[in-house]
């Protein structure tokens, strides 16, 4: 996407690495040497991260410009320019893979249930499958979201606006701003999954249930609150 292609040199500097983000990954993932896939790794924070922790790391993203920023800062990790939707194309199996950042959303809702049958798929028994999306039970009860703004510390100033709320769809725009002036600005449509509805896929599809978040922090989840929906299962024995 042309947007993340724009991004990737500021990435870092508005979503710089969280330690919450990190300490959630560990709790949850087995422990290392496991192998472990990092769907749409972006610039590659976490995956470097996992790396040096031990873990066995597998990272890929759609766009070349995220990971030439990630093969440039981390060039002992293992990363991959790959569409999520083939990750049936990877070898080998993992004992877990996640995918956050709200990545996911941007799979029509019929092609990110494909991408469930292929992660459980390349999950070992008893594999950990993480996901983290945006709580689209409270944005859903919206008419449209303003995000707080992001600010650098070297003046970047970015802005997020969920707009033409709807279950089927929504409008993503997004500006990255300099002194007032627009460095960047675009729009890309987000499918939505209300917490029931992503139940239902993931228990149809075999996973079980083992910790539902609303904050890398491990906040409990309130479908009511402006949050994150993360999720933790595991592919049946």
């Amino acid at each position: 996407m042309a947007f993340y292609s724009e991004f990737a040199r500021y990435y870092d500097r508005i979503f710089p690495f969280n330690h919450d983000v990190a300490r959630c990954l560990e709790t949850h993932l087995p422990d290392p040497p496991a192998r472990v896939l990092d769907v749409g790794c972006g610039t590659g924070a976490y995956a470097a991260y996992l790396a040096r922790r031990g873990f066995e790391v597998e990272a890929i993203d759609l766009d070349i410009a995220m990971i030439r920023e990630a093969e440039s800062r981390y060039p002992g990790v293992s990363l991959r320019v790959l569409d999520m939707r083939e990750i049936d194309a990877l070898e080998g199996s993992f004992q877990a893979i996640y995918c956050i950042g709200n990545t996911a959303a941007h799979l029509p809702h019929d092609e990110f249930v494909g991408f469930l049958r292929h992660v459980y798929a390349l999950l070992n028994p008893g594999g950990v499958w993480l996901l983290q999306i945006m709580n689209w039970d409270y944005v859903l009860a919206q008419e449209s979201v303003t995000f707080p703004e992001l600010r650098s510390h070297d003046g970047l100033v970015f802005h997020r606006i969920y707009r033409e709320v709807s279950s089927a769809r929504v409008t993503f725009t997004t500006r990255l701003e300099r002194d007032g002036d627009t460095v960047f600005e675009a729009e890309t449509p987000l499918y939505p999954w209300r917490w029931a509805d992503l139940c239902r896929v993931h228990g149809e599809l075999g996973f079980d249930l083992e910790a539902h978040l609303g904050s890398f922090r491990g906040d409990a989840f309130d479908e009511a609150a402006f949050s994150a929906d993360i999720s933790v299962w595991r592919r049946a024995l």
